[in-house]
């Protein structure tokens, strides 16, 4: 799949898509074309503003684990939530190798799902936490 094809699947998984926390926010597609080699937690805390912040990494399955799970208390917009996150997921882990996600900074805090590209670059959804 080429860059441009991915870039444009996240964002289609991510439309109107919000993490809630002590704000709602939405989550912004990123990619890094120039970025090579491993994917580095401290690279990506840099290239975030985030230079020598806490730095908190999480599996995949550990981040979406309560996301993807319908309550029985769930509305119908939970549920959709729910089904969004299922379908952000499958997005991620068809797409993107070595993904992982990137919890940095503390109160503000700065979530990344990134991983590789096809073509070795760095691509994935940003969000932000407030937790205070």
């Amino acid at each position: 799949m080429r860059a441009n094809d991915l870039i444009e699947e996240l964002r289609k998984a991510t439309d109107g898509l919000l993490y809630m926390s002590e704000t709602d926010e939405p989550f912004k597609v990123v990619h890094w074309k120039s970025e090579q080699g491993p994917i580095d937690d401290r690279r990506v805390a840099d290239l975030l503003g985030h230079p020598g912040g806490p730095i908190e990494l999480l599996s995949l399955d550990d981040f979406f684990s309560n996301l993807i799970k319908e309550q029985d208390w769930h509305g119908e917009e939970e549920k959709e939530d729910v089904q969004n996150y299922r379908k952000l997921l499958s997005t991620v882990k068809q797409h993107l190798s070595e993904a992982k996600v990137l919890r940095i900074g503390t109160m503000a805090v700065d979530i990344l799902i990134i991983g590789r590209t096809p073509s070795g670059e760095w691509a994935g959804v940003r969000t932000r936490a407030v937790e205070t």
